[in-house]
């Protein structure tokens, strides 16, 4: 196989026409389909998720993360390569700590994001080539390309901004991990183990950072930086007999209670640090949701559907500027 350094292709909305008839976006859906399957009905083991992230508070959030889970009485332990990727995003979030935000007013996006991504970008191979790879792969023309979607999965270091495309290539490094078999019969749990990681440490950059959303709707979009997050967490509520009424996810005695294990109460627990006010305000989208859609097996499918339209009525928008 040919490895080449990944190139942006995508420019407007008529480029969007040939991605959905590539190979690249067919594998992306496949491994979405394949990591949606595996995390049903799993949680994120406790201590994993750090409560500092998603909890109002005057603090800074800190590093919160030891290398071994413990669950109430049982050790969890994972396989090396996902260890590895557990150690890689410790290493890179003590750099957001060494990394302080320089002084003086900003509205958006602090200058110091830009020396976190200076200091990242030297650290992301070295940190990749500790996984164990199989004895077949070209582990320097793979590094090439899977270390590339890994690096542009923290925001843009030029536009110090955050969302759904970064998250989106985070999915696509996650991929090539699993469709190389460097994550070989990895398990949903593992999976959740990793994008728990990933998770809070862009919402550690968001925070710390300042970091502005990235083609925002704002109240129009489903939320401002992430989208796949709800998707995961509603598939963990698949099928499980003690997942909370959809209707009732919003309440604040479902998130206490779930925000540790579940990553949609997460990521809804993140928008109430973020945000005061009515969510029905700030957030109408998720809310018209909740009062609409009465099963975590709809909801996950409303929210897959939804990117779709999304793409579609954007690409419309642009042919209709065109002419």
């Amino acid at each position: 196989m040919n490895w080449t350094l990944p190139t942006k292709r995508i420019y407007d909305g008529a480029d969007l026409r040939y991605f959905e008839r590539s190979i690249a976006f067919h594998r992306l859906q496949s491994v979405i389909n394949k990591i949606v399957l595996l995390v049903q009905n799993q949680k994120v083991p406790d201590g994993v998720l750090n409560m500092e992230i998603v909890t109002r508070s005057n603090r800074t959030p800190t590093v919160s993360m030891p290398s071994l889970i413990r669950n109430k009485d049982q050790e969890i332990t994972w396989s090396h390569n996902t260890q590895t990727l557990v150690d890689l995003f410790n290493e890179l979030d003590k750099l957001i700590t060494d990394t302080p935000p320089l002084q003086g007013p900003t509205r958006f996006g602090n200058l110091a994001c830009r020396t976190w991504h200076d200091k990242v970008k030297p650290e992301i191979i070295p940190l990749l080539e500790k996984l164990e790879f199989p004895a077949s792969l070209d582990i320097n023309g793979f590094l090439t390309e899977c270390s590339y979607y890994l690096e542009n999965s923290f925001g843009s270091k030029v536009r110090l901004d955050y969302g759904t495309g970064h998250e989106l290539s985070f999915i696509a490094f996650i991929g090539s991990l699993i469709e190389f078999n460097v994550l070989q019969d990895v398990t949903g749990v593992e999976l959740l183990v990793i994008f728990s990681k990933y998770y809070d440490l862009v919402r550690r950059l968001i925070l710390f950072y300042n970091l502005e959303p990235a083609g925002s709707h704002g109240v129009w979009g489903l939320d401002d930086h992430f989208h796949f997050i709800y998707i995961l967490g509603a598939s963990q509520f698949c099928n499980d007999k003690l997942a909370p009424v959809v209707q009732r996810a919003l309440s604040s005695q479902v998130i206490n209670s779930d925000k540790a294990t579940n990553l949609y109460i997460n990521a809804i627990a993140f928008i109430f640090k973020l945000k005061t006010g009515p969510f029905n305000e700030h957030s109408p989208i998720i809310y018209d949701i909740h009062s609409k859609v009465y099963s975590w097996i709809k909801k996950k499918r409303k929210k897959l559907q939804s990117r779709a339209q999304r793409q579609q009525r954007r690409q419309h928008r642009n042919q209709c500027r065109c002419q």
